[in-house]
């Protein structure tokens, strides 16, 4: 059963995008400072790459404020790379660890805790969004085209819908008449004809 997308999810989604926020300011405070004391240029890629994250982030604020389903998928897609990443370096990271001593295995298995962190508020994310398509207005539903189910009257009411100049709505009045003259007189044939069948 889908909950109404006013109820908690988006508060929740609200709050995970400005812990999110907060921890990329953090992280490029903390990114600048090293760059300006130490210019080293892995600083200037972790500066580069938080203010992408920052603009990410922002992504989904508004997604979720104007419900816009792409921007909160353009988010998610980019966040679960961006774990799948994050997996990849700790894992590596690990293995590194062990093979030099147990300290660095404890300073290692911490930042796991944050990358659950991080899968769980993408979970409640995705929950959010399946939550707006459930709740998007359906698909209008394929008519039969007027030109089916009617005869040739329909070809000048789907022209007379178009906007259209002097010129063309001169020629279809004159489409018009000559089509009304050929029916009267097609009107008067058949009469005509019924009267000689009378007779």
């Amino acid at each position: 059963m889908k909950s109404h997308p006013d109820g908690y999810l988006v508060p929740c989604s609200y709050c995970i995008g400005l812990l999110d926020l907060i921890s990329a300011l953090l992280f490029a405070v903390i990114s600048a400072i090293v760059f300006s004391k130490h210019g080293n240029w892995t600083a200037m890629v972790a500066l580069l790459f938080t203010i992408f994250w920052i603009f990410i982030i922002i992504v989904l604020l508004v997604g979720v404020y104007k419900r816009k389903l792409r921007l909160v998928r353009f988010w998610l897609v980019f966040t679960c790379l961006g774990i799948i990443l994050d997996g990849v370096i700790l894992l590596y990271g690990l293995t590194l660890a062990i093979s030099v001593n147990w300290d660095g295995v404890k300073i290692t298995v911490l930042p796991f805790v944050g990358l659950a962190v991080e899968m769980t508020f993408v979970y409640i994310v995705y929950l959010f969004y399946l939550d707006m398509i459930g709740l998007s207005p359906p698909a209008p539903q394929h008519e039969e085209h007027p030109r089916l189910a009617a005869g040739c009257e329909v070809e000048f009411e789907d022209e007379v819908d178009k906007p259209m100049d002097r010129k063309e709505l001169k020629r279809l009045e004159k489409q018009a008449k000559e089509r009304m003259k050929r029916d009267k007189a097609v009107l008067k044939e058949l009469q005509k004809q019924m009267r000689k069948g009378v007779d």
